[in-house]
């Protein structure tokens, strides 16, 4: 019984790389240096990601220490709002030691009207 046998392996994959590089041969060397290239290569990416990394680490310490320096200022801020509005505060302020007591106390009936015609 006859068999047909059709071999595109090796032959055909030469022939696409001799299609466009006709005098490259694959020795020892080009695969070293390639080698070697590709190591670079990644090297440098990974610095490059990392160095990103740590500098997002740094804008966040930055923006976190900003953070707890406007908490610290905020807290100042009520500490003095709550000192202008301590009774001891109103008391002894200029505007109320300029302020004069009445005369006469009149207290106002509920039932009667306070405007009159």
């Amino acid at each position: 019984m006859p068999q047909l046998v059709l071999s595109r392996g090796n032959r055909y994959k030469r022939g696409i790389i001799r299609r466009f590089f006709p005098k490259f041969e694959a020795s020892p060397y080009f695969l070293i240096v390639s080698l070697v290239v590709f190591v670079a290569l990644i090297t440098v990416i990974t610095l490059v990601f990392s160095a990103r990394q740590v500098t997002k680490g740094y804008v966040l310490n930055s923006l976190e220490s900003t953070h707890q320096e406007l908490i610290r200022e905020s807290e100042e801020k009520d500490m003095q709002i709550s000192k202008v509005r301590s009774l001891n505060y109103i008391q002894n302020s200029s505007k109320v030691n300029s302020m004069r007591e009445p005369n006469a106390v009149v207290f106002v009936n509920g039932e009667t009207a306070i405007a009159k015609k």
